[in-house]
């Protein structure tokens, strides 16, 4: 019984997730991302022959090159091989310049790896929250908040890096939570393979892998220096690719993409657009309705109080502070972007991220009184609606308009074929609300 309810959390947070993947297959990044995959599975690395497709790019001596890191296109190489592979058997059309092959493998790789990864941060929010002490409901109200309550639903549907980031950063929290002190010798060089890696799929992401690395080696402090051996050899490991990638591109393995980006000129404001933060930013991307996190995602209000509650424990104080530390850092670094709104975007992409090692704090948040209960549910109900109809509409909503959902998305969910397109989130909301209805035997609550 153990395993019943984080395999059911994946298999239906996958089922979501497949159900309305890949999104606007011919966005600017995601063409992008998907050239540098296809350019990668054939031992190059430029993007010449998709050039004139995107926006998104950078020019490095009479080649054009993906401006963004190379680990989430790295990722998707063998899904680029099996496709190619299947559809050359099948006698379809496998020529990534054609329509139908680039959204064959747009499509393989936003499943194989986004959606699949995501699907897998649902399960892992559970599966973390009762290690870490969460009761059994609290856990599976946590990790339902994430899987369909937030834009990362959304945005596991897309061929972006944001929502990899933060699955594979909550995979490296769960290494430090279910290893919790006890030094195996195997945990220090995978969470630095991890933990190094993320940072070549999203470098913002860094500093946060950074906190969930000093969290492991504080809980270890009876073996530090073989624990900082080992995660320093493993997160070298995990850096690599992007050293030989660069040296490949870009003649040094210190020179970055970013260093060459074709256009967007606030790119060369402060460090790669990142300057100083902007106050009036930060309401918009918590409270607007242009940008705004929570009006999207309301049950998010009740991080805090879960961060409280886990602070009260001395033995889970520290992850409630890389928790803190991840959402502090991941809203500065968007505030102070001189692209803060994401361009055409539903809701604030940059600080999704962030939300698989968040959700871990709602669990805590819930209340053990029955009646407490009803505004969490409230919320959870809300979120979980709005973020449905965000995924099944669109997560790249033209920025000219400054109340999207109102303006475009609720209004073309509440449609004959935008519903018809939504019924496979009613099988998904059914399947959750049996999970969260169903009680175990008397003693599961005890973690």
């Amino acid at each position: 019984m153990h395993f019943f309810r984080p395999v059911a959390i994946f298999l239906l947070t996958l089922l979501a997730y497949v159900s309305f993947a890949p999104q606007n297959p011919q966005n600017a990044q995601n063409v992008t991302r998907t050239a540098l995959a296809v350019s990668l599975s054939e031992g190059r690395v430029d993007i010449d022959r998709h050039a004139r497709f995107t926006v998104d790019k950078a020019f490095f001596e009479g080649h054009y090159y993906a401006d963004k890191p190379p680990g989430l296109s790295l990722l998707a190489v063998p899904a680029i091989i099996v496709t190619r592979a299947w559809l050359t058997a099948t006698g379809q059309d496998s020529d990534p310049l054609s329509h139908s092959g680039f959204v064959a493998y747009l499509t393989a790789s936003t499943v194989l790896v986004v959606s699949l990864l995501g699907a897998l941060a649902s399960a892992l929010v559970y599966a973390v929250s009762r290690r870490l002490g969460a009761s059994d409901a609290g856990a599976l109200f946590a990790s339902c908040a994430l899987a369909i309550g937030t834009p990362f639903f959304g945005w596991s549907t897309a061929f972006f890096s944001h929502s990899v980031t933060g699955s594979l950063l909550l995979i490296g929290f769960a290494l430090v939570a279910f290893d919790r002190g006890q030094g195996r010798s195997w945990t220090a060089p995978v969470l630095g393979l991890v933990l190094g890696f993320v940072a070549i799929v999203d470098f913002t992401s860094i500093f946060a892998a950074a906190m969930v690395g000093v969290l492991y080696l504080l809980e270890n402090k009876a073996r530090f220096w073989p624990a900082t051996v080992g995660l320093g050899a493993g997160g070298l490991v995990g850096l690599a690719p992007l050293f030989i990638y660069n040296a490949i591109a870009f003649h040094s393995p210190f020179r970055l993409g970013y260093s060459a980006v074709v256009g967007f000129n606030g790119m060369q404001e402060g460090l790669f657009g990142l300057t100083s933060p902007d106050l009036a930013v930060l309401w918009e991307i918590m409270f607007g309705l242009y940008r705004g996190l929570l009006p999207l995602s309301p049950v998010l209000i009740l991080v805090p109080l879960g961060l409280a509650r886990m602070a009260e424990d001395s033995t889970r104080r520290g992850a409630a502070w890389v928790i803190a530390g991840t959402v502090a850092i991941t809203v500065l670094i968007n505030i102070s972007y001189y692209y803060w709104n994401g361009g055409n975007s539903t809701g604030p992409r940059m600080l999704v991220g962030m939300l698989p090692i968040a959700a871990v704090a709602l669990a805590f948040a819930w209340p053990k009184a029955g009646w407490g209960r009803a505004v969490p549910i409230g919320l959870l109900l809300i979120s979980v609606f709005v973020s449905g109809v965000c995924a099944s509409t669109t997560m790249f909503v033209r920025d000219r308009f400054m109340v999207p959902f109102f303006e475009t998305l609720l209004p073309s969910f509440l449609t004959p074929d935008g519903l018809l397109r939504a019924v496979p989130l009613g099988l998904v909301w059914c399947g959750f609300s049996v999970l969260l209805l169903w009680r175990e035997p008397a003693g599961a609550e005890r973690p």
